[in-house]
């Protein structure tokens, strides 16, 4: 049972943490040593794993106990490096330096939603390298994320919501873990409400409406999905009518 709950965990944070990389979120003003910030402050312009180099993180991380910024920049910094590592020893050690850096961010700006979002990726950046200890990560990916949700929920098109949905949609159930479809749908229609025109967010509801066995709804949001990706021209006339399958699908499913 363990051992199929730490192969579950290892598959998750490759879903988590490799789907919602490299996408931008918003930044942080500039920050006094010693000075919280408050939720309603503006977080502006900030891409999360935007290419650095090595020398880059070291020099913010000299500096992390100083400025939340440069522990955040750090942060990020290591969380771009550790998608540039063929190395797992040093995937596993840039994760876990990246996590104690946004971990120092948070206890300097404890209402930034952004320091909590990251925070939480960072996290599941080491938990997907070290899935022995996977297990033991979750809590910590879970109460991140929903601080960052609290805080500031529009972060990375509806991100803390949508890690959120992914984290109950993936893993496993009580008693091994904190799996729970009823969970899952109820954060990705708030990361969908947040960012309509995300398609993670919708296309992560589908799942999670089918996982808890709402076709109807499921079938109506992947009509809507697919509406909205229309493919190359070549192939529309294939596209239309397959959307009229699908719509005509849904219909039967709801006269059920």
């Amino acid at each position: 049972m363990v051992e199929k709950g730490l192969f579950a965990f290892r598959s998750l944070f490759v879903v988590l943490f490799v789907l919602g990389a490299c996408t931008h979120v918003p930044d942080l003003p500039p920050h006094k040593a010693g000075k919280g910030t408050g939720s309603t402050q503006k977080e502006t312009g900030f891409p999360i794993c935007a290419p650095c180099t090595r020398d880059q993180a070291e020099e913010w991380e000299a500096s992390a106990e100083k400025s939340a910024m440069s522990a955040l920049r750090a942060a990020n910094c290591y969380a771009f490096l550790v998608g540039q590592e063929p190395n797992k020893a040093s995937k596993l050690a840039d994760a876990k330096k990246g996590r104690e850096l946004a971990e120092t961010a948070v206890k300097v700006l404890p209402k930034s939603g952004l320091t909590h979002y990251l925070y939480a990726y960072l996290t599941g950046l080491e938990a997907e390298n070290d899935p022995l200890h996977g297990l033991e990560l979750v809590s910590v990916i879970e109460r991140e994320a929903l601080l960052a949700s609290d805080l500031n929920p529009a972060i990375d098109r509806g991100g803390p919501d949508r890690m959120l949905g992914e984290l109950y949609l993936r893993a496993p159930g009580i008693p091994v873990s904190i799996g729970d479809a009823e969970k899952a749908v109820a954060h990705y229609q708030r990361a969908l409400a947040i960012a309509p025109a995300c398609p993670e967010n919708r296309m992560g509801l589908v799942e999670a409406l089918l996982k808890e066995g709402d076709v109807e709804k499921a079938c109506m949001h992947l009509h809507e999905l697919l509406s909205d990706m229309p493919p190359a021209r070549s192939l529309e006339v294939s596209w239309r009518k397959a959307l009229g399958l699908l719509k005509q699908l849904c219909s039967t499913k709801r006269s059920e």
